[in-house]
């Protein structure tokens, strides 16, 4: 790609949180691989400013606004797997690439899924309170004896069958669980997944699943397609799990559905407003699991993280935009 300044990528990854910053070891590496190529922070607190003649954006905080406030971006790169931020008509009209990183976290999203899923079932949370309150006897834990469930032989609702999906269907075959899985193409079968069905059969899908797992990224249709009505479809025996995006879900009804044990009980990842707030209802229900927002959390995120940003930048200094990985289809929607 022939130009007389610098490429320059315009990057968020310079936070507190190692999740969210970039390593030293990474930047050293690109500006010694990439000497045509100068990587700048933006749009962080030390950094707040978007320099308007950003080439690439490499991050997760981009919005609409930013977009149309940098005349010459070409390509936009994720952090993580959901691009819906990026989601802005200028995007399709200016033939913007957009990549993301999905892929880098399936190992430990599915992982996380299993925590939640085992966890549920064996009744941790309720064993977690049971401890907080210095009352840890099988005496105590007798009132939900109903509850504590095995894997073999149940029903798991996958909603979602991208990359995380298709292997976590894959680890609950392997523990004797029978899969039903929600995706956009429901004529395409997936290995592993008894019966695939579309999103419009949410409802009944969830009326006979024992664990309903949200992977669904957030676009007009999935914005809280969660509702009052798909939780009050669900078993009464029914766990749901979300490490999707927190605004898929009505959380007014879920917490509604959890204090009334319209289900019975819940482990969530994500939510509504991030970070969850100090007085938010869900912190007070003893038949929920949380974790903030680290489902993808892992120590083998960066260097997987490298590799796919140096490959897709090379791509970019050469000119073949197209040949890059992991490029979304802005177009498209769930």
């Amino acid at each position: 790609m022939s130009r007389e300044r610098p490429i320059l990528v315009g990057c968020d990854l310079f936070l507190d949180l190692r999740l969210y910053s970039l390593p030293d070891q990474m930047l050293r590496n690109l500006r010694k691989n990439f000497p045509t190529v100068d990587i700048v922070p933006v749009n962080v607190p030390k950094s707040p400013e978007v320099r308007p003649d950003i080439d690439v954006y490499f991050g997760n905080r981009i919005t609409p606004a930013i977009i149309n406030s940098c005349p010459d971006l070409k390509w936009i790169h994720f952090g993580s797997v959901g691009t819906n931020h990026a989601r802005a008509d200028s995007v399709i009209s200016r033939g913007i690439h957009v990549t993301s990183s999905r892929g880098l976290v399936v190992a430990p999203m599915v992982a996380s899924a299993i925590a939640f899923i085992a966890g549920l079932a064996r009744g941790l949370s309720h064993s977690a309170t049971l401890r907080s309150s210095g009352n840890l006897t099988r005496e105590a834990f007798e009132s939900v004896y109903d509850q504590v469930q095995e894997l073999e032989g149940q029903t798991i609702l996958i909603v979602g069958l991208g990359d995380v999906g298709k292997r976590l269907a894959k680890v609950c075959v392997a523990l004797g669980m029978e899969v039903v899985g929600i995706r956009r193409q429901s004529n395409l079968q997936v290995p592993g997944v008894k019966s695939v069905f579309s999103l419009s059969d949410l409802g009944r899908c969830v009326a006979s699943a024992d664990f309903t797992v949200n992977l669904l990224p957030l676009t007009e249709k999935t914005e809280k397609i969660f509702s009052e009505a798909i939780f009050e479809q669900m078993k009464p025996s029914g766990f749901f799990i979300n490490i999707g995006r927190g605004e898929t879900v009505d959380e007014g009804a879920l917490v509604s559905a959890l204090r009334t044990k319209l289900i019975a009980g819940a482990g969530l990842d994500v939510f509504a407003e991030e970070p969850l707030p100090g007085n938010s209802a869900l912190l007070e229900l003893e038949n929920v699991i949380l974790t903030p927002h680290v489902a993808g959390l892992s120590s083998g995120y960066w260097p997987r993280q490298e590799d796919l940003f140096s490959f897709n930048l090379a791509q970019y200094v050469k000119g073949e935009l197209n040949d890059m990985r992991n490029i979304e289809d802005m177009r498209m929607s769930i």
